[in-house]
Formats: C-alpha cells, structure tokens, sequence
C-alpha cells in the first residue's frame, strides 16, 4: 500500500500521489491527447469550413463600415446546436489571425473584438461585460496618451459635443499627471479598477468616491445613464485613436428573453435599442440568435427592426463539407499533440483518403453523415461533430 494510504489525507500528499500515477491517455497512441470532438453540450471551438454566405456578409460589413466608420449590425440566426458560437468565435479569431504581420499582407491593427456571452438578466449583464473589456484593451494605453500630452482632456468638451461632463472630470482626476505615475510596473491598478467598477455600475464606498474625485453619478442605478456613459467612452478611446472600430460579438442573444417578466423583457428590448441608437460611430454589432422575430416583435417592434432579418445558418451542405469539419478537427487535435510533446507526429501506414482523418476513416465520416441524413434531414454541426465524439472514442476504447 503506497504512502498516500498509510498517511493523513493531506492535500501534498494527494497531489504528490496524483504526478506520480497520473494516467496516461489513451489517445495518445493516435496521437492526440484527448478527442478533439466535442461532445453534445460541449464547446464547439472557432472552427468554421462552410457558411460562406455569412462570411461573405461579414466582409461586406466590414467593407462598408471602413468607407464611413458608421456604425452597423449584423444578425446570425440559427437553431441550437447550428454553429452560432462557432461562427461568432471564427470571427473572433480571425481577428487575431489579422493582427499578426505576415510577409505580403498589411496588418488589421485598428480593430478589436469583444465578446458578450449569453447576456441574460438585464441591460447591466451585457454592460458589465463590454465596459471590463474595454477597460482591458485600453485604459493602460489611454493614460500613457494622457501623460505624453497625446490629448487635452479641458480640450474634449469643445472637441467632442455633447460628452459627458462627469466622465471628462473624473479622467481628468485621476490622470497621470495627478494620481497614476507610471512606471516599469504601469499605472495604479487599484484606482483604474474603481475606475473600471464605476463605469460597470458597481456601487463604490465613500472612500472609492473620493479617490475618483467625489464622484456626483451612480451609474447602476440607470441603464439610461449607462448607456450614456458608454458610448462617450467609446466617443474618448476613439477621439485618442486608440482603435477604428469595436466589433462587438454577441453570443446567445435570445437569453434576453429567457427567464424574465414581460415587463422586464420590455425594458431589457428598450435598453438595447437605446444601446444600438446610441453609438453611431466606430462599432460593428454581430448578434447570434435562436429564432426569436416573432416573440421580439411582440416585446419590441423598434428593435427587432434594427435587428432586421438576419442570415441563416445552413445546416452542413454535403459529404464534402462534413468531411472537411472531421479534417479540421482532427488537424487542431494533431497540432496540440505535437505542441504538447514538442515533436511531429508520423502516421502510421494508411490511405492518402485516409490518413487526413487517422483514427477515422474517409468512409466513417461518411458513413455518419448519411445516416444523421437519412433519420433527421438537416445536419448541423452540434448534431454531427458529437457523433464522431462517439465513434473515435470507440474506436480509441473498442478498437471499433
């Protein structure tokens, strides 16, 4: 009996048993740490081989928005499972992909995403998430503009009509000049977070008020105000030309309807209609929704119009496409198992059809997709990656 038995359950000595007799996985004799495909319920990863109409509208989108850098949105419909997550994350990527030099293709270095995640609750849920975010990409960015002497904040009022007073003064307070001094560790991460707290909407002790300048606005108690307060600090970033446009991506947009009263329903509709009139400039709404046309126009006519018709997912076209998601899959899972034990992996003998899908076989995936064919019509990717989830872990398990 090993040590661990024979001693006190304490926490070193679990974690010093558990390195010592850690499993090995099995997939590791394919050549993957675990099954790349998810299973039902789980994450798919930003993985998107079709839906080149979407894609296709997306670039549009973004051609437009760079003629006038007026606002715009666009709406992904499709049921669960159809891939709205996968697209949204896609997209995100890709923007990652895009900031990265590459020899013969100019980096995409004015634009940045933020992701919204089921924004369920109320208006504040959604905010929380787009203000914390925002505060990451930029704050430390802003202040270091702010202390060269890049912008005048007394300046802003004239500059940028309208901006809201309160938000000018309290950036103006806490300035570099002022209360963060900058150095080799950044600026005071204590103060940019009741910064960053305020603007959420967090309620602040008094003491948190007075480092702020004696702050006169409770931003949570009004989504109006919130709002207001949002668009003008995107209104700021930009006028520092700390980025082109937002594109902000809206995950599971129907959860604004779930769970609430038809009161709270109405109000969470009118905050998100006030949020869209609100930034003109400088933002590109992509918004992935179940069907919900017909509920949200009984909730809110005004902003299921701005959200207009949408762009349908299409369900996986053909076998080709379908083979095509299994390569991709298999191929992320490849790279993390030779990232992982930092060496390239040699297949064993198999088929040119064959080894880009090794475990599986061309005719597997093919065979699955028929069949989800033939019993249910239309196959999306949350109904077919979760059936090669299964049949790789038998064959991994059975040798099936």
């Amino acid at each position: 009996m090993s040590d661990f038995h024979n001693n006190a359950l304490t926490l070193d000595a679990l974690f010093e048993e558990v390195s010592r007799t850690q499993p090995r996985s099995p997939y590791e004799d394919f050549s993957l740490l675990v099954n790349p495909f998810p299973a039902t319920g789980q994450f798919i990863s930003g993985i998107c081989v079709d839906q080149d109409r979407i894609k296709q509208e997306f670039a549009r989108t973004m051609r437009e928005f760079y003629l006038d850098e007026r606002a715009r949105r666009m709406t992904i419909v499709g049921r669960t499972g159809a891939g709205k997550t996968n697209l949204l994350k896609f997209f995100e990527q890709q923007f990652k992909e895009w900031r990265e030099p590459r020899q013969g293709r100019r980096p995409i270095t004015d634009l940045f995403t933020i992701y919204v995640h089921q924004p369920q609750g109320s208006y504040f849920e959604m905010h929380r998430q787009v203000v914390s975010q925002l505060g990451a990409l930029f704050y430390a960015r802003f202040f270091e503009i702010l202390q060269s002497g890049g912008i005048n904040l007394t300046d802003l009022p004239a500059e940028l009509p309208g901006i809201s007073p309160e938000l000018v003064r309290v950036l103006d307070q806490i300035a570099p000049r002022r209360a963060i001094q900058l150095s080799l560790f950044g600026p005071n991460l204590q103060l940019l977070r009741t910064l960053d707290n305020w603007l959420q909407g967090v309620k602040l002790s008094a003491g948190e008020k007075r480092q702020l300048g004696g702050i006169s606005v409770e931003i949570g108690k009004s989504s109006t105000i919130a709002i207001k307060f949002l668009a003008d600090l995107i209104r700021i970033f930009r006028h520092a030309r700390l980025f082109r446009g937002l594109v902000v991506l809206f995950d599971e947009f129907e959860e604004i309807l779930s769970g609430l009263s038809p009161t709270n329903q109405a109000q969470y509709a009118q905050d998100l209609r006030n949020l869209f009139d609100s930034i003109t400039e400088g933002a590109i709404f992509v918004i992935a929704t179940a069907p919900i046309s017909s509920t949200l126009e009984q909730v809110s006519p005004a902003l299921n119009r701005r959200l207009g018709e949408g762009v349908l997912i299409e369900p996986i076209q053909d076998e080709i496409s379908a083979l095509e998601y299994a390569r991709a899959y298999i191929q992320l899972g490849r790279m993390a198992f030779e990232s992982h034990m930092q060496r390239q992996v040699v297949l064993p003998d198999c088929s040119q059809e064959d080894c880009p899908y090794y475990p599986l076989t061309h005719a597997a995936i093919t065979e699955t997709y028929r069949e989800l064919r033939e019993r249910q019509g239309d196959i999306v990717p949350g109904d077919f990656l979760p059936q090669l989830n299964f049949r790789l872990y038998r064959r991994v398990y059975e040798g099936s």
